[in-house]
């Protein structure tokens, strides 16, 4: 036997070595997948089931009333002058689309995907399913409870790290209907 059969035997078990080593590595990284995407999809159904999405539009509904209120006494305290219904819609069309639920819901979803287990989702959408919390889950509902505002926090900070601002927008269209105005 000379020196390349040896070498033959020594490459073989090297590189099928790598190959199980590299089959290892790909099974690691997919055997979580199919959890992450059924936290995933149990995530989408609980925003569902408990209308998240219906609340966080009537909030940014009712900001929105209060902001151009807010503006609209500036402007009549200072200069006399009423903001007409068409600049007031101008103005609430910016906060509609800026703060739209479709813009923030793959976000919010990735955060209660990767904060609560696929045991807190069930009971979650059991609850808001009104299925109830089994006596035997009420400690870990209340202990799902008292993280909540923790996730909760994560979502606000999602919310504000993606969103832009109307404010400059608005100054620049009130200033140019009180130029228009003559005030």
């Amino acid at each position: 036997m000379d020196c390349t059969d040896r070498q033959r035997p020594q490459q073989s078990g090297k590189l099928r070595r790598l190959q199980q080593f590299t089959i290892a590595i790909v099974l690691l990284a997919t055997a979580g997948s199919p959890a992450h995407a059924d936290n995933q999809a149990d995530a989408r159904r609980l925003l569902r089931i408990s209308a998240v999405a219906q609340g966080f539009a009537e909030a940014a509904r009712q900001q929105t009333e209060t902001i151009i209120s807010t503006y609209a006494s500036i402007v009549a305290e200072s200069t006399d002058t009423e903001l007409p219904d068409s600049l007031k819609a101008q103005i609430a069309q910016c906060y509609e689309e800026t703060f739209a639920w479709e813009r923030f819901e793959p976000g919010i979803v990735a955060i209660f995907a990767d904060n609560l287990s696929q045991e807190e989702l069930t009971l979650l959408i059991d609850f808001f399913s009104d299925r109830s919390v089994p006596p035997p889950l009420i400690g870990n509902f209340r202990e799902l409870i008292a993280r909540a505002e923790a996730i909760e926090q994560l979502a606000t900070e999602y919310i504000f790290s993606h969103s832009e601002s109307c404010d400059a927008r608005n100054v620049d269209l009130i200033l140019e209907f009180l130029a228009a105005q003559g005030s």
